[in-house]
């Protein structure tokens, strides 16, 4: 079994030595990404090149204040809490005519005044919010590319975005998703791309761990086309093997898929993937469902970004009673610059969970629906270069079959941040 603290170790040495990575030659400089995390403040868009803006990397620094009507998550016992949040973002670019990387370091602390008691976990006043993205492009000959897309995070909140994990308070988490391709151009017209994802789960609450600790290994194999110069056809075929630590609730699914990669113009593009999975469980049984997964990126103008993602199929339960659930998740993104001086994010995600019956003999748990909802806006004032106000807002609402399930939760905040 493997070593999460140990992991967990090594990731914050990673946090603290990476915004002081040597620079190179042909490096760039690019703004920070915008963030939509459920349940913290939206991403601030580009805070500028810092006051050392001829060093390799960029760092911003934000503290901010706010209230929270249910730190809890809980509809049951629901407690509010005025908070206080401090957090360090670095990034770091690097790019030549053969390589590029870009990596983005992020470490945050809430902390909330009033003493608050999750029920299920231990009683915490604070968050930790803790993330690593990394996302490397090595041209290793004239038809062959390698590219590595890292996502590595410990985590009190839920977080709606990352597709894993409770969508409410069960203690902090380790979440880690990281994909491995290699892309090989046979010819002009075909291509393929073989790919390894490996993604991991795990609680430090003992009893949340005991059915939700796991790992997901995935390898795929895209076969492309290239239809014409905006569009690319692909036949695709997966296989994921998923293991959990303490429970027997390992499966392993085989997916065929067809879609296609398409370029309207200059500023809309469109992945789709769609056909079926066929999943086959350790324990006993088998489930098989359509799958579909679609990307959609518009640049309205230069000033406005939208990203629309969907996805529909088989995914890992959150309950004990459950083998799986079907799952179909939304999520737009979006980000406005008003004047060079205001800019605007917004992230909206909805989930519908369709859970499935468990049938055991001498007893059976019956499936049940639950829908989740999320949205979470900001706006930021640069008052210079290197200084900013920003404000924002988080509304969360989760209605199920099961009204112990259900909660609403608004959260407000306000806040300064310097770029360095």
């Amino acid at each position: 079994m493997t070593n999460f603290s140990a992991l967990r170790g090594a990731f914050i040495i990673l946090l603290l030595a990476a915004p002081f990575l040597p620079g190179a030659r042909g490096q760039t400089q690019t703004g920070s990404s915008a963030s939509f995390s459920a349940n913290a403040p939206a991403g601030s868009g580009d805070p500028g090149s810092g006051i050392f803006g001829t060093l390799p990397f960029k760092l911003t620094a934000n503290v901010q204040g706010g209230y929270d009507d249910n730190v809890t998550t809980s509809n049951q016992l629901k407690q509010g809490s005025p908070f206080t949040t401090t957090g360090l973002l670095a990034n770091y670019d690097f790019g030549d005519s053969r390589t590029r990387l870009s990596l983005q370091v992020g470490a945050g602390f809430t902390y909330y005044y009033d003493d608050i008691h999750v029920p299920g976990t231990a009683s915490h006043q604070y968050d930790i919010d803790t993330s690593l993205k990394l996302a490397v492009t090595h041209k290793a000959s004239p038809r062959l590319t390698l590219s590595l897309d890292a996502y590595i995070a410990y985590l009190s909140e839920p977080d709606f975005t990352i597709a894993q994990g409770f969508n409410r308070r069960a203690g902090n988490y380790f979440f880690t998703q990281d994909k491995f391709t290699a892309n090989y151009a046979w010819s002009a017209r075909f291509a393929t791309a073989s790919s390894y994802t490996l993604g991991a789960l795990h609680y430090d609450d003992n009893l949340v761990g005991s059915f939700e600790n796991r790992w997901e290994n995935t390898f795929g194999n895209e076969f492309r086309f290239l239809l014409a110069p905006t569009t690319t056809l692909v036949a695709e075929y997966r296989f994921e093997l998923v293991t959990y630590e303490d429970v027997n609730r390992n499966s392993q699914t085989h997916f065929a898929l067809g879609g296609f990669d398409h370029s309207f113009d200059p500023r809309l593009s469109a992945s789709v993937r769609a056909g079926a999975e066929f999943r086959d469980y350790e324990s006993d049984g088998s489930s098989t469902g359509p799958y579909f997964e679609g990307t959609l990126k518009y640049a309205v103008a230069k000033q406005t970004s939208v990203s629309w993602t969907n996805r529909y199929g088989i995914e890992e339960p959150d309950v004990i009673l459950s083998q799986g659930r079907n799952t179909f998740r939304t999520g737009l993104s979006a980000k406005h610059d008003f004047t060079p001086r205001i800019s605007a994010t917004l992230g909206v995600y909805y989930q519908h969970d369709d859970y499935q019956s468990l049938s055991q003999p001498g007893f059976f748990v019956p499936g049940f629906t639950e829908q989740d909802a999320d949205v979470a806006f900001s706006v930021r004032y640069s008052i210079t270069r290197y200084l900013a106000v920003e404000a924002g807002y988080n509304y969360t609402d989760v209605w199920s079959d099961i009204p112990a399930r259900e909660y609403t939760r608004n959260r407000y905040w306000g806040g300064v941040s310097v770029t360095f």
